[in-house]
């Protein structure tokens, strides 16, 4: 059994970026939160959990069929913020745009053909984020605070792939590989 997921990778100088907002958001916390390091940032699209090695044909078969037609496409990140809320917050994010309307419907797509193939549905309905930290101890009002102080410009970035990741936990945090890479069709 492997661990994977489904996911949307970032330009190098934005997974930086994101991770100089984690450390900035990290400066004089007493909470203890788990912050994600620059490499390790992605849009995830859908969690699979642990599946069979040989399932990753048939899942990498539901990203192609869930992407055809798909060009490649742009979407902001362009707000913080923290779920459930500010006021209680468990997960540090940044939020994404999707001004081409192309990110939620090929989701669902796949999210269609994930359910025909025998994966099942999510367990959370589809919202676009990029976490940048899970909170460990305390209750991280601390950092919500700090929250409406930073100044988070957005900045857009290009979709050109889907890829399915292979997760392994290890004490030092997670180590992502790439299992498949299904890209898009080029804009004429």
């Amino acid at each position: 059994m492997i661990r994977a997921f489904i996911c949307l990778d970032l330009s190098f100088s934005l997974k930086n970026r994101l991770e100089k907002v984690g450390l900035e958001l990290q400066k004089q916390s007493t909470t203890r939160v788990s912050w994600v390091k620059a490499h390790n940032f992605h849009l995830t699209l859908r969690f699979l959990g642990d599946i069979a090695e040989d399932r990753v044909k048939n899942i990498q078969s539901c990203i192609e069929t869930a992407c055809l037609g798909v060009k490649t496409f742009n979407l902001d990140v362009n707000k913080l913020g923290a779920f459930p809320n500010l006021r209680h917050p468990k997960v540090f994010w940044v939020g994404i745009n999707d001004t081409t309307s192309t990110l939620m419907p090929m989701q669902y797509k796949l999210e269609q053909e994930l359910i025909t193939a025998g994966f099942g549905s999510s367990d959370h309905p589809f919202s676009p984020h990029l976490t940048i930290g899970r909170v460990k101890d305390g209750n991280g009002q601390d950092i919500s605070n700090k929250l409406s102080q930073i100044e988070f410009i957005p900045e857009s970035f290009l979709v050109k792939e889907i890829i399915l990741m292979r997760s392994d936990l290890k004490p030092s945090g997670a180590v992502y590989s790439k299992l498949a890479s299904i890209k898009l069709a080029e804009i004429d």
